[in-house]
């Protein structure tokens, strides 16, 4: 099998330590030993850190699977439950540490990089939207009242996500997430 591409070695090690150590804590060196390449070769392929962030935002929204087809046998609102349940797993998983990458990187960031900010807001006008399309499609199952403004509800339980996730972190427990299941879809969406 071929050795994947050193500027791909970077990518896959810079999501990695990014996530675990956030950006500023994670210097090129510790992402170039981390990918077992020569710290030289991370220039040749990255202007900056900040450019390989940018690449590696893409590169985590593309792995998490929020957009994978799911179960066809659960409705529209049990499949946006399932994806955050799916979510909610890895963060209990990792001992509530890491989090979202996106919002880890927006709130870390978004005050200091102009070309972080805009590839997270991007990404979270995406997630918005994602959410405001499975929120219709459960408009025309009848599992959810037609008269609901899916854009605003999709932004705002984004954001009560990204609030969750970092009270979760905080906490160390599933208190938050617990009250985000239970106030979005047994209250707001039932």
């Amino acid at each position: 099998m071929p050795r994947p591409s050193v500027r791909e070695e970077i990518v896959e090690a810079a999501l990695v330590e990014l996530h675990r150590r956030g950006f500023a804590a994670t210097s090129v060196d510790t992402i170039t030993k981390a990918a077992g390449v020569p710290k030289g070769s991370f220039y040749n392929h990255f202007k900056s850190k900040e450019a390989l962030g940018v690449e590696v935002l893409a590169r985590y929204v593309a792995g998490v699977g929020w957009q994978d087809e799911g179960d066809p046998e659960l409705s529209p609102l049990g499949l946006l439950r399932k994806r955050f349940q799916l979510m909610t797993d890895v963060l209990v998983d990792n001992g509530y540490t890491r989090g979202c990458l996106i919002g880890n990187l927006g709130e870390e960031l978004a005050d200091h990089s102009s070309a972080i900010r805009s590839e997270v807001q991007t990404r979270l006008a995406e997630w918005s939207d994602s959410i405001a399309e499975s929120l219709r499609a459960a408009q025309d199952a009848g599992e959810v009242s037609r008269d609901l403004d899916v854009a605003r509800i999709a932004r705002f339980i984004l954001n009560a996500w990204q609030g969750a996730l970092l009270r979760a972190k905080v906490v160390k427990n599933p208190e938050p997430l617990d009250d985000f299941f239970a106030t979005v879809f047994d209250e707001i969406l039932r």
